[in-house]
C-alpha cells in the first residue's frame, strides 16, 4: 500500500515536470515568431505617428513666414516692443504717430521711394489683396534709421474720402488745412527701433512737383541732409508756402519731420503734395503752443499755373529758386 502510494506521488510529479518542459519548448519553438511580430507591430504603430508629425510641419509651414519660423536676428539695442512687428518684416524701421488723429503706425523703408506706395507690411500688393491696397507709410530711401537726419521724411498715400473706400493713413493730413486742428494737435510723436523723438509743428504748405507748372522750379522739399547755411534757403521757401502762421520758430540749426501726401487743390492736373511738417522739440520746451500767434496766410505762394488760371500777377515769380545742398 505504501508503495502504491510512493508510486502516485513520482507519477504526479512526472506530469508536472512534463508539462512545464513542453511548455518551455514551445516558448523556445514561437519566440523567433514572437519577436518578429513585436518588430512588426511596433513599426505600424510607428508609421501613422511620423506621418501626423509631417502633416502638422506642412501645415504650420503653409501659415508661417519665412521670418517666423526662423529666429530672427534683431539689430543690436532694439527696443523690445518692436521685436514682434521686425520679426514679421525686416523692413521696419520706426512707428508714426500723431495724438489726436488716426495716424498711428509702423514705418518701413526700402531701397527706393516706390516699394511701399502699393505694398502693404505684409507685403502684399493690390493683386493680393484688393484694389483699393494703397501700401504703407515710408522712410525715404536716403535718410538714416538709426538716428535723425536733417530732415525726415515721411511719404504715404492719401484715399478713402467716400464710396466705402478705407482711410489710409495720411488722410488725417487733409485735417491740418484747417488751422484749429493744428490748434488741437500740434505734436508728432516719431520713434526709430532705438528712439522716440517729439516734434512740434512748424509749418503747413502746398508745393507742386512738377516744373513745368511753375516756371520750371520744383522746390525740393524732401532732400534729407541739408547743411545749416543751405537750411536758410529751405526755410525761406517754407514760409512763403506756408498756408498759415504757426508761431513756431524753425531755425538752421533745427531738425525737422517732413510728412507728405498728394493732394489736388490746386486741379487734377496740377501734380501736388500736402506737406505737414514738425522740428524736433528744444530741450525744456513745452509740447503746447500759443494759440494767439496762429494766424491765416491768405497770400502764400501757389504755383503759376494757378495764378495764370485767375488772371493773377504770381509776386514770387522771380524769387530765388532754391536748391539743396550738404555743404
Amino acid at each position: 500500500m505504501k508503495n502504491n502510494k510512493i508510486m502516485l506521488v513520482l507519477c504526479s510529479v512526472f506530469a508536472v515536470l512534463t508539462v512545464v518542459f513542453g511548455v518551455l519548448a514551445a516558448v523556445n519553438f514561437l519566440k523567433p515568431d514572437l519577436k518578429a511580430e513585436m518588430e512588426s507591430r511596433a513599426a505600424e504603430y510607428a508609421a501613422p505617428q511620423v506621418e501626423k508629425i509631417d502633416a502638422l510641419a506642412d501645415t504650420l509651414g503653409n501659415v508661417l513666414s519665412k521670418d517666423m519660423k526662423e529666429q530672427p536676428s534683431y539689430p543690436q539695442g532694439m527696443r523690445k516692443e518692436f521685436m514682434q512687428a521686425y520679426a514679421v518684416n525686416n523692413n521696419l524701421v520706426g512707428w508714426l504717430s500723431i495724438p489726436g488723429t488716426e495716424i498711428d503706425t509702423a514705418l518701413l523703408q526700402s531701397n527706393d521711394n516706390s516699394k511701399y506706395l502699393y505694398k502693404d507690411f505684409y507685403e502684399r500688393g493690390t493683386s493680393n489683396t484688393t484694389s483699393t491696397n494703397y501700401g504703407n507709410l515710408y522712410l525715404d530711401y536716403r535718410c538714416i534709421t538709426n538716428d535723425l537726419s536733417v530732415n525726415t521724411v515721411i511719404h504715404g498715400h492719401t484715399t478713402g474720402k467716400g464710396d466705402g473706400i478705407p482711410k489710409q493713413a495720411f488722410r488725417s493730413l487733409y485735417d491740418y488745412r484747417d488751422m484749429q486742428t493744428f490748434i488741437k494737435n500740434p505734436i508728432i510723436k516719431y520713434s526709430t527701433l532705438y528712439e522716440e523723438y517729439t516734434f512740434k509743428i512748424c509749418a503747413v504748405f502746398l508745393s507742386s512737383t512738377q516744373p513745368k507748372d511753375d516756371n520750371g522750379y520744383f522746390f525740393n522739399y524732401i532732400y534729407p541732409d541739408m547743411s545749416q547755411n543751405n537750411m536758410v534757403g529751405f526755410i525761406e521757401q517754407v514760409k512763403q508756402r506756408m498756408l498759415y502762421e504757426t508761431g513756431v520758430s524753425l531755425e538752421p540749426t533745427d531738425k525737422v519731420i517732413t510728412l507728405s501726401t498728394c493732394i489736388y487743390d490746386y486741379g487734377k492736373n496740377v501734380d501736388t503734395r500736402l506737406v505737414v511738417m514738425g522740428r524736433l522739440l528744444h530741450e525744456g520746451e513745452s509740447e503746447e503752443i500759443d494759440a494767439s500767434l496762429v494766424k491765416d496766410n491768405p497770400d502764400y505762394r501757389r504755383p503759376q499755373v494757378w495764378y495764370n488760371s485767375r488772371g493773377k500777377a504770381n509776386p514770387y515769380k522771380n524769387a530765388e529758386k532754391w536748391q539743396p545742398s550738404a555743404n
